[in-house]
Parts: C-alpha cells; structure tokens; sequence
C-alpha cells in the first residue's frame, strides 16, 4: 500500500533507531516484525540463517574483546560485561535482518530500484548520475539473482561470463505509483515514533 520510496525510508530510519534503542525497544521492534506476516518471517529466517556464522564471530569478538569479570572465576570464560555488549550487539543486527527482510520481501526488484530511484532525485542538482547509477544498482542485483553455487570454480566463470558485463546503453524500466499524502504522512508518523520512544526508554 506504500511507495517504495517511503517503505526504504521507513526502513533506513528503523535501521538508525536500532542504533540508539534500548533492548526493550529492540525487542518490540521484533516482535511488531514478527507479527507483520508470514512472509517477513520467511524471509527473516532466510536471512539468519545466511549469516549465522557472521553472528557467532561477532558474538565471541564481542565476548573476549570487552574486559571482566568470568562468571565463577574461570578465565577461559568471557566476562559478564563482554557477554552482555556481545548479546547487545548480536540482538541488535538480529533486528536489523528482520527490517530488512520487512523491506525485501514486500518491493519486487523493480519497485526497490524504483524507490531507490526516486529518494536519489534532489542529489540531480549535485551533479550525481543518478540515472546511470540506478542501472549499475539493477544490473547487480539481477546478477546477484543467478549467482553461481560451485564455489570459486563458479565465480570464475560467471565473471568470465559474457552476460556478467553490463551492457553497453543498458536500460531499465522504472513503474512507479503516485506519490500521495499517506506515503508523506506514514514516515514522518513512524520519524515522531521514534523519536518519542527514545526520549521514554534511553538506551
């Protein structure tokens, strides 16, 4: 029901209010994300499921990396407070895989670049390429699309592939719903949200 162009914003605030949030709010803000539908959760679990090995590194540099005391005095154990930032930390880009999967798995590929698009249009008057930009972004997530699964072998010869290059003039097509005043008013609302939240419940 959204723009896309609004949902990334909603999303891009959700990922910078983690930053900040306290873990009850953290906490809240999953389970709102559990309850947003099935697919979300899907998703989410896809997403996890992905980077479990990126979590656990990050829990245990986090663990052994902050100074304390060992619970019942052993060393080889990681102290309270490192277990407590690791948690914190862990919880927090557990979070942000369930935002993200709230952002992919509503905008087809063509509606997130849409978005994207839409959002870079003021960067015009900085001189950015916006339009060749958007391109490069497209052409990569459709390659990311069909990425091969034999390893380096594979990544070798799909770079070698002649598809893997982009184009020369490569296009892309751009449908876009109107912009109406409910796509203005939903992420300020969640912004004000926000912002009251952490004024409540500082981190």
């Amino acid at each position: 029901m959204l723009h896309p162009a609004a949902r990334i914003l909603i999303w891009f605030m959700l990922a910078v209010f983690l930053q900040w949030a306290a873990p009850l709010l953290m906490l809240l803000a999953a389970f709102v994300l559990l309850v947003s539908g099935a697919h979300v959760r899907r998703h989410w679990r896809r997403l996890f499921l992905r980077t479990r090995l990126l979590l656990l590194a990050l829990f245990l540099v986090f663990a052994y990396g902050v100074p304390g005391e060992s619970p019942g005095g052993l060393d080889w154990l990681p102290g309270y407070a490192g277990l407590s930032e690791a948690l914190l930390h862990v919880l927090r880009l557990i979070v942000f895989l369930g935002a993200l999967s709230w952002l992919l798995a509503a905008l087809s590929q063509q509606e997130l670049v849409g978005g994207l698009w839409f959002l870079l249009q003021p960067c015009r008057y900085l001189g950015l390429p916006v339009d060749k930009s958007v391109v490069r972004l497209s052409l990569v997530l459709e390659y990311m699309e069909n990425l091969p699964r034999q390893g380096w072998h594979g990544w070798r010869q799909w770079l070698l592939m002649p598809e893997a290059s982009p184009a020369k003039g490569a296009s892309v097509r751009l449908c876009l719903p109107p912009w109406r005043a409910r796509d203005m008013g939903a992420p300020f609302f969640v912004a004000l949200l926000f912002i009251l939240l952490l004024m409540e419940f500082p981190a």
